[in-house]
C-alpha cells in the first residue's frame, strides 16, 4: 500500500463517508475489493466497532476475509453493502468493467464505492498488469455502469498518479467538506494536555536565538507581500505578519493571536490546498512559514505544494529541523519537546533537490530551516513523493550531525546578515534568487 494511496483513501473518508448519514449508522457493512494487505491495509482506517470491515480477494491471504470462485461474481446480495473500496486492483483485472458493475450491484442506493487506480507507474504483475486509468475511464465507467461519477481526481505524485473515483446510485454532489481524523487529532504537536511531562535529559532544547526572534527579522527585512503559515496554535508567529496574511490550522486555539492583516482557516493544510480557492492561492506565495504536523511527509507535502504558488523570491522557513534528544524526533510523541521527524525533510531536500539553498539556522528550541531558490515548474518530489515515504518512513533515528547541529550557522551572526543581504537584494531587484546560490553556497562552506 503506497503512501498516497491511503493519504487519497483517507480523503474518500473524510469528505463522504464521515459527512454522509451513512456515518451516523450503529453498523456500517465495508466490503474491500483486493483486500489483501501488501504492505498495508485500507483495514487501518476503519478501526470503529461499528464498521464491519471484509477484504475480498480471489485467494486466501492476510486481511482477506471472503475469496472469490469466481473474479467477476461478489457472493453478496443486491443493495447490501454501504460502503465499497478498492485500490490498486484495477489495474490487474482483465474484465474490469464487469468487476466494476458487481461493485456498484451490490452497493446500497445511497452508499459510495471509493476507487483507486494508477494512472502510471511500472509494470507489477499480481498476477497480470493490463491497464493504466485517466479521469475520463471513471466517468465511462459510471456511464456504463449507470451510476454517478460524484468526485473524480487525479494525484500527480509518482510514479503511481493515483486517480480517485467516488461513485454513487444516488444523482448528488457533495460539497467537498473534510472532518479530521481522530487518529491525526493525536498526531497534532501542540494540543493541550497531550504533553507528557519529563524532567530529564530527552527535555533538553538549544538555540543561539529564539525562532520567533529569527522569523520576525525576516518580516521586517524582506518585506513579503503576502505570508502564509502552516500550523498556527497560539497565533505568536502569524502576528508578526504586518501584510495580508493566512495561517492554516485544524485546531488553532480560541484566542490565537493575529497582525492587522491576517486571518485563520480551520483546516489541514492537505484540504486547504485540495480546495485551492483561498485568496493567496490565485497569485504567488511571497513568504510561507511550515510549523504543522510533525511527520516528515506532511510537512514535505506543504512544502511542495508552497512551491507550485511561489515565485522566484519566494522565502519558505521550515520549523523543528533539529531534535535535541533522539526521543523527541519519534513519530509518536513521548516527550514534551517534540520535533517528530522533520528533521528527515532536511536530508531530502539535501538529496533531492540540490538544486534549492537551504540554510539551516540555530534558533531554539528546535532549529529553523530556511529554504530558498523554489522553482514552481520542479516535478521532483512529486514524481518521487512514493518512493521517498517509502524509505524514510522506517523508525530510524536521527544521527549525531543531527543531534549537534552541524552545519547551522547563528541568527546573529555575520553569515546569516550576508546571506540576507544577497536576498534582499534579489528581491529588491526582482531577478531570482538562485542567481546568488554560489555566493550563499560559500557563505555556507
Amino acid at each position: 500500500m503506497h503512501a498516497s494511496s491511503m493519504e487519497n483513501m483517507k480523503r474518500c473518508i473524510s469528505s463522504y463517508l464521515l459527512t454522509s448519514p451513512i456515518n451516523e449508522r450503529e453498523d456500517v457493512t465495508i466490503l474491500d475489493i483486493g483486500g489483501r494487505d501488501v504492505n498495508g491495509s485500507y483495514a487501518d482506517l476503519f478501526r470503529d466497532p461499528k464498521f464491519h470491515y471484509k477484504g475480498v480477494d480471489i485467494e486466501d491471504a492476510e486481511g482477506v476475509s471472503i475469496v472469490l470462485d469466481d473474479p467477476y461474481k461478489l457472493p453478496v446480495p443486491d443493495g447490501s453493502v454501504d460502503l465499497v473500496v478498492s485500490g490498486q486492483m484495477l489495474e490487474h483485472c482483465e474484465f474490469f468493467w464487469l468487476t466494476f458493475m458487481e461493485m456498484m450491484r451490490v452497493l446500497k442506493d445511497d452508499g459510495f464505492l471509493f476507487l483507486i487506480a494508477p494512472s502510471g507507474g511500472p509494470i507489477h504483475q499480481y498476477p497480470v498488469d493490463c491497464y493504466r486509468f485517466y479521469p475520463d475511464a471513471y466517468r465511462a465507467l459510471a456511464k456504463y455502469a449507470d451510476c454517478y461519477a460524484v468526485d473524480v481526481w487525479h494525484d500527480n505524485r509518482g510514479p503511481w498518479n493515483d486517480l480517485v473515483g467516488v461513485f454513487s446510485k444516488t444523482d448528488y454532489q457533495q460539497q467537498y467538506r473534510p472532518v479530521i481524523f481522530a487518529e491525526e487529532m493525536k498526531d497534532v504537536s501542540r494540543l493541550v494536555g497531550e504533553k507528557p511531562e519529563k524532567s530529564d535529559l530527552s527535555e533538553a532544547t538549544s538555540g543561539v536565538a529564539p525562532y520567533l526572534d529569527t522569523l520576525e527579522l525576516l518580516h521586517q527585512r524582506m518585506k513579503p507581500k503576502n505570508y502564509l503559515e502552516i500550523g498556527v496554535w497560539t497565533g505568536s508567529s502569524l502576528a508578526l505578519a504586518e501584510c495580508p496574511a493566512v495561517g492554516v490550522d485544524p485546531s488553532p486555539t480560541k484566542k490565537a493571536a493575529r497582525g492587522p492583516q491576517s486571518r485563520v482557516v480551520r483546516m489541514g493544510s492537505d484540504d486547504f490546498f485540495a480546495q485551492g480557492d483561498d485568496e493567496i492561492l490565485q497569485g504567488t506565495i511571497d513568504f510561507a512559514f511550515i510549523d504543522g504536523m510533525h511527520l516528515f511527509e506532511y510537512a514535505m507535502r506543504d512544502f511542495m505544494h508552497i512551491e507550485k504558488y511561489a515565485n522566484p523570491q519566494t522565502i519558505v522557513v521550515i520549523d523543528d529541523i533539529f531534535p535535541n534528544h533522539e526521543d523527541q524526533a519519534k513519530r509518536e510523541r513521548v516527550t514534551s519537546s517534540w520535533t517528530g521527524d522533520i528533521w528527515k525533510l532536511h536530508q531530502i531536500l539535501k538529496r533531492f533537490r540540490p538544486d534549492l539553498i537551504l540554510v539551516p539556522i540555530d534558533t531554539s528550541p528546535t532549529g529553523l530551516l530556511l529554504v530558498l531558490g523554489l522553482d514552481s515548474k520542479s516535478k521532483v518530489l512529486w514524481e518521487k513523493y512514493n518512493p521517498i515515504v517509502d524509505t524514510h518512513i522506517p523508525k530510524h533515528p536521527p544521527t549525531d550531525g543531527v543531534i549537534q547541529r552541524h552545519g547551522a550557522i547563528s541568527p546573529n551572526g555575520e553569515i546569516f546578515s550576508e546571506i540576507l543581504d544577497l536576498v534582499e537584494e534579489a528581491r529588491q531587484m526582482n531577478v531570482p534568487i538562485r542567481r546568488h546560490r554560489p555566493k550563499i553556497k560559500n557563505l555556507l562552506s
